[in-house]
C-alpha cells in the first residue's frame, strides 16, 4: 500500500511539474514579447528609475510609463513561477533526473543576473551595447526553461542518430547568434534608417554605410542560418516522418522560420509598429521552435530507470 501511494504522488508530482514547467516558460515568452512592445512603442524610458516608476510604486497615467511597468509586472510574476519552478525541481526531479533542476537553476541564475542589468540599462539610458546583452541573457532564460520543459516529459529514447543530434545543437547555436544580429540591430536603432528588403540599397544594391551595416549583417545571418535551419528540419521530416516528435518539431520550425522571415520583410518596407513588435516576438518562438526541435532528439530516461537496467545486464551476465 505504502509503495502504490508514493508511486500516485510521484506521478501527481511529475504531472504538476510539467504542467508548472510549461506555464513558467510561455510567461517568460510573454516577457521578451512584451519588451518588444517597450521597445516599439519608445516607452524605454516610461519609468526612468527602477524599481520604481517616478519614484512609485504604480505608474503614473501615461502610456508610455504603463507599458514599461506592465512589462516589469510580467517579469516579477515570471521570476515568482521561475522560483516555484527551480524548488518543484529539486522535490520531483533530484533523484531520478538530477538535470532537469539544475537547468531550472540557471534559469533563475539568469534572471538574478537579467534583474541587475536591467537597472544597468535604465540607469545607462538604453545603451546600445547594454540593450543587446540584455536581450540575449534574455533569450538564454527562456532557453532554460524550454529545456525544463521539454526535459521533463515523459520517458523517451530520442533518436540514435549522434550526428545529426550534433547538427541540431549545431543548428541550436547558429539560431542564438542570429538573435544577437538582431538585436544590434534593435540596439543601434538601424532598422529606422533601412526600409528596403531585402537588402538595404536601391534594388539588389548593398549598402554598408553608417548604421546600415548592422542590418546587413543580420540579413545575411537570416541567410546563411536560414538555410540550415531548414536544411536540419527538412531533413528530419524525411528521415522521422511528420507525426514523430522529432517531425512534428520540425514543421513547427519550418513554419514559424518562414513566418518570421515574412514579418520582417514586412517590418523593413512599412517600419509599422505593430511589424516591429511581432518582428521580436515572433524571432523568440524561432528561438523556442529550434531548442524544442534540438531537445526532443535526446533521450529522457530516469536515473533510477538506468540502475535498474544495468543491474539486470549486469545479473544476466
Amino acid at each position: 500500500m505504502h509503495g502504490t501511494s508514493g508511486a500516485e504522488h510521484s506521478m501527481v508530482g511529475v504531472g504538476g511539474f510539467r504542467k508548472l514547467a510549461v506555464v513558467t516558460a510561455i510567461f517568460a515568452y510573454l516577457q521578451i514579447a512584451l519588451g518588444g512592445v517597450v521597445r516599439v512603442s519608445g516607452s524605454g524610458l516610461g519609468c526612468p528609475d527602477w524599481p520604481l516608476c517616478h519614484g512609485r510604486p504604480y505608474p503614473p497615467a501615461d502610456p508610455h510609463a504603463i507599458i514599461e511597468y506592465s512589462h516589469r509586472a510580467v517579469g516579477s510574476v515570471t521570476g515568482a513561477l521561475i522560483i516555484a519552478t527551480v524548488v518543484m525541481a529539486w522535490i520531483v526531479f533530484r533523484n531520478t533526473r538530477p538535470r532537469v533542476a539544475w537547468l531550472a537553476t540557471a534559469s533563475l541564475l539568469g534572471v538574478v543576473g537579467e534583474g541587475i542589468l536591467g537597472g544597468v540599462v535604465v540607469a545607462n539610458e538604453l545603451q546600445p551595447w547594454l540593450v543587446v546583452v540584455h536581450l540575449g541573457l534574455a533569450m538564454m532564460i527562456l532557453g532554460f526553461l524550454v529545456a525544463t520543459a521539454v526535459t521533463a516529459g515523459p520517458r523517451s529514447a530520442g533518436i540514435p542518430d549522434r550526428p545529426f543530434r550534433r547538427l541540431a545543437a549545431v543548428t541550436v547555436g547558429t539560431t542564438y547568434l542570429l538573435l544577437l544580429t538582431g538585436s544590434t540591430v534593435v540596439g543601434s536603432n538601424a532598422d529606422a534608417g533601412c526600409h528596403a528588403w531585402p537588402l538595404c540599397g536601391r534594388g539588389l544594391t548593398p549598402d554598408f554605410s553608417g548604421v546600415n551595416a548592422f542590418t546587413m549583417l543580420h540579413r545575411g545571418a537570416v541567410l546563411v542560418i536560414g538555410v540550415l535551419i531548414v536544411y536540419t528540419a527538412v531533413a528530419a521530416l524525411r528521415r522521422w516522418g511528420m507525426r514523430s516528435p522529432v517531425g512534428l518539431s520540425a514543421i513547427v520550425t519550418l513554419v514559424v522560420f518562414a513566418l518570421q522571415v515574412a514579418i520582417g520583410a514586412a517590418a523593413a518596407l512599412t517600419d509599422a509598429a505593430l511589424f516591429n513588435g511581432l518582428h521580436v516576438a515572433i524571432a523568440t518562438l524561432v528561438w523556442s521552435a529550434v531548442l524544442t526541435f534540438a531537445l526532443v532528439m535526446m533521450p529522457r530516461t530516469d536515473r533510477t530507470a538506468k540502475l535498474s537496467r544495468l543491474a539486470v545486464e549486469r545479473g544476466s551476465a
